[in-house]
């Protein structure tokens, strides 16, 4: 038993073990006894490989890997030996997102030099088929050579967990079960996959031009897990001054491998009557095969990235709650309700007017008044990023098919990505806006008032049901675009005038967090008076705020028939003052809670 035929077919008992032990794939249809198809034997020389693979196959796959080489922009200056040296990679915690975008620029440097691109002139950002094609056979021979004589210690044609675990372990990288699983997935076409076959070996490592070792690899592979990633990371501050993870910080992209093809040889079955005993054919008629399972999250990396940014994300509101319910203080409540005037003629202005409404807001609830409705805003946190998320990937996948016609969502185009980010948050903001107007209309109401979440909806609902819950809603989706638009504008100019004016290739963590507040807070204040509005109208009818709207337009004409122009920005200078503490906080309990969890 187990053993082959006289054609060199192994039989249905070997096939199992291998399949289920993961050196083997398993099939993609259960077949028929009736119907057997033809074995194709693991290759044991780099010819037979290329024999099976196909010419006119490998030559479509070359050519797509051709079409997505990064372009040099003919200012990579930096010593590409010194950032090798600079950041070695030996565990999860050793990589921040500065040196992965320095490594990832050193990776693309050195391929397009080892392609033959020349590193000045007119046409130093093109690389030759030619030389490409050279690059690849050079480099696949390489990968040949280093997975079956240095890591295949058994010699059955797949890298398993023992062997890579291993072979990282001789190279100072000691691993967990749970990250060495990952590594597994994130290399493999299956997340169901026990073991790494040549073929999925050599299409993630084919672009890596440094010399293939298993430390050098899993230096790769972790900068690849940075990719799609534009740094800014805790830096994100929304329309109201909040830290939030967008969905391209929670989408974890797997690397660009080269798509299986459709006629991929099915498994040999020894048809063959049984031997002495039918306990083989019926272990293997029991196995069912399991379809391949592709989640939109992208497994527990993407969960893990969530629930840190959920973390970070509630312990920044929690410090800056104070902020928050000043800003509403200050939007909502009416100077007849002890609230402060902009006119002219008030008696108290400025920063008198701030340190009027704190002492206010604590003569009406004490300390506990400033974090009141809190609670909510961490509650929504996590539904609200997932959602985004969802919304996201879902764009991303219909903009690639039927808009920019591409097979892989990360290669859309820019304004596709744009639009796939608003539509993200269009998506969050309708699903979670109920939440949004329960909490200000907790925080606007006034003196001994109850600001239970139970009486805040009763409230709600009796201003006019369902729908009350929704008011506003039309301006705070019409804000989404220009505030993106005015975020990504201000962040990318601002990166691009200190590159020019430092000369470095990358901006630092500092840097980063600098830009994401300046250009958040820019995009907070342009749309301010819209935000205004919107919170006026959710806070309508409250003991705070009593005033009752027709609609925004009737808010606009209201506001500034009371407070002219000035009106429009009450509760901006919180708002703004909220953000630098919001993001440092952010920044720091992201990064602990994502090496706590292992990301």
């Amino acid at each position: 038993m187990g053993s082959q035929d006289e054609t060199g077919r192994p039989s249905a008992r070997q096939i199992f073990e291998e399949v289920y032990s993961g050196a083997r794939p398993r099939p993609f249809i259960p077949r028929l006894r009736s119907d057997p198809p033809p074995y194709q034997p693991i290759p044991h020389s780099l010819r037979e490989f290329r024999e099976q693979e196909g010419a006119e196959d490998r030559h479509k796959r070359l050519r797509e890997l051709w079409r997505r080489l990064p372009k040099r922009d003919g200012h990579h200056d930096v010593d590409d030996e010194a950032v090798a040296r600079a950041y070695p990679v030996k565990g999860d915690g050793d990589l921040t997102a500065e040196s992965a975008r320095q490594l990832g620029e050193m990776y693309d440097d050195e391929l397009l030099g080892r392609c033959g691109a020349p590193p000045r002139g007119p046409f130093s950002k093109r690389v030759s088929w030619n030389e490409f094609e050279k690059y690849a056979d050079a480099k696949e021979a390489e990968l040949w050579h280093i997975f079956h004589d240095e890591l295949d210690l058994d010699g059955n044609g797949h890298l398993d967990a023992e062997e890579l675990e291993l072979a990282l372990e001789k190279a100072g990288i000691k691993l967990s079960a749970s990250t060495l699983s990952e590594f597994i997935t994130f290399l493999t076409s299956s997340p169901h996959s026990h073991a790494i076959s040549f073929k999925e070996f050599r299409d993630f490592l084919l672009l890596m031009p440094r010399k293939a070792s298993p430390e050098e690899i899993f230096r790769y592979y972790k900068v690849r897990k940075f990719m799609g990633d534009d740094g800014r990371g805790a830096a994100r501050v929304n329309m109201e001054g909040d830290v939030t993870l967008s969905a391209e910080d929670l989408s974890i992209d797997q690397p660009h491998v080269l798509p299986v093809p459709k006629e991929v040889a099915p498994l040999p079955v020894d048809h063959r009557p049984p031997y002495d005993d039918e306990e083989e054919d019926e272990d293997y008629e029991d196995f069912e095969e399991e379809e391949p399972h592709h989640t939109w999250l992208g497994g527990s990396a993407a969960v893990k990235f969530l629930l840190a940014g959920g973390i970070a994300g509630a312990v920044s509101r929690t410090c800056t709650a104070p902020f928050d319910r000043l800003k509403i203080f200050l939007i909502t409540r009416p100077p007849e309700l002890g609230g402060t005037s902009l006119t002219p003629q008030a008696p108290v202005r400025g920063f008198k007017a701030i340190g009027s409404a704190i002492a206010r807001i604590y003569a009406e609830g004490g300390v506990l008044a400033f974090w009141t409705g809190n609670g909510l805003s961490v509650a929504k946190i996590l539904p609200e990023s997932a959602i985004k998320f969802l919304a996201y990937e879902s764009s991303k996948r219909m903009f690639a098919k039927y808009w920019d016609k591409v097979e892989d969502p990360r290669d859309i185009s820019g304004v596709s990505r744009f639009l796939s980010g608003g539509m993200g948050g269009i998506s969050s903001q309708l699903t979670i806006y109920p939440i949004e107007t329960l909490k200000t209309q907790m925080m606007s109401s006034a003196g001994g008032q109850k600001r239970s979440l139970r009486e805040a909806a009763r409230r709600v609902w009796g201003l006019g049901g369902t729908r009350a819950f929704y008011r506003g809603l039309t301006i705070g989706l019409i804000g989404v675009f220009p505030y993106s638009a005015i975020d990504m504008s201000t962040f990318e100019a601002l990166k691009l005038a200190y590159l020019r004016s430092t000369g470095k290739d990358e901006p630092g963590v500092l840097a980063l967090l600098a830009f994401g507040s300046v250009s958040g807070s820019v995009g907070a204040t342009s749309v301010y008076p819209l935000n205004l509005v919107r919170t006026r109208l959710q806070a309508s009818g409250s003991s705070g705020h009593p005033e009752r709207y027709t609609g925004m337009f009737d808010v606009v004409k209201k506001t500034y028939a009371r407070d002219g122009w000035r009106g429009f920005y009450r509760g901006l200078l919180p708002t703004l003052a909220k953000v630098v503490p919001a993001v440092s906080i952010s920044y720091v309990v992201y990064e602990s809670s994502k090496r706590k969890l292992g990301v």
